[in-house]
């Protein structure tokens, strides 16, 4: 969706959008929010890559052809059940008091789903649960990507522990571990091969 249309839908429905959200607008106070105005201000045409977008149900979607492409020509019901935070975000660079920013090369992410009415007490939620549980990222995970530790790595797989009868393991990104675990198994497994 383009960054005008966002602020423009936030201005005319506000609060409405949000029925279905886990929260309101919580300003840019917290880091991520603060993250979503930074880039906003020094870098709108990326807040595409650096954000999640948004996650929507509507009850009605109308599509049509417009230059041989698939679009949108209708929504009936539209609820924005992840995201509030980077519309409002939006929408406060675009009317800022102190300099309205130009969010014409904004673009955000959007994740459509078609909803009963009928269904939508008991579907919404559940998406709405689910969109806002991922797991978090820590700070230790930003960094696995490093020259360091993406050295540290090729090290630990080329050099033999004492004794030559196994290798060193340099978790670099979180998880690996039991992944390369579930997916090899253990040296003691290997053996009683």
């Amino acid at each position: 969706l383009p960054g005008d249309l966002v602020a423009a839908l936030y201005e005319e429905y506000g609060a409405r959008l949000f029925e279905f959200n886990v929260r309101s607008f919580l300003q840019a106070r917290g880091k991520v929010n603060k993250g979503m105005r930074k880039t906003l201000d020094g870098e709108p045409e990326r807040f595409l890559a650096y954000n999640n977008g948004l996650t929507a149900t509507a009850d009605e979607i109308e599509v049509s052809q417009w230059h041989g492409e698939t679009v949108i020509h209708r929504l009936k019901g539209l609820q924005i059940v992840n995201g509030a935070q980077t519309t409002a975000s939006i929408h406060a660079a675009k009317t800022d008091r102190n300099g309205k920013h130009d969010v014409s090369r904004v673009a955000v992410a959007m994740k459509l789903t078609r909803v009963a009415p009928d269904k939508l007490t008991e579907f919404v939620p559940k998406i709405s649960e689910y969109a806002n549980t991922q797991n978090p990222v820590q700070m230790a995970d930003l960094s696995a990507n490093t020259p360091f530790h993406i050295d540290m790595e090729r090290l630990a797989e080329t050099t033999w522990c004492p004794g030559q009868e196994a290798r060193w393991f340099y978790e670099r990104a979180r998880g690996a571990y039991q992944v390369a675990r579930a997916r090899y198994g253990t040296t003691v497994a290997k053996k009683r091969e």
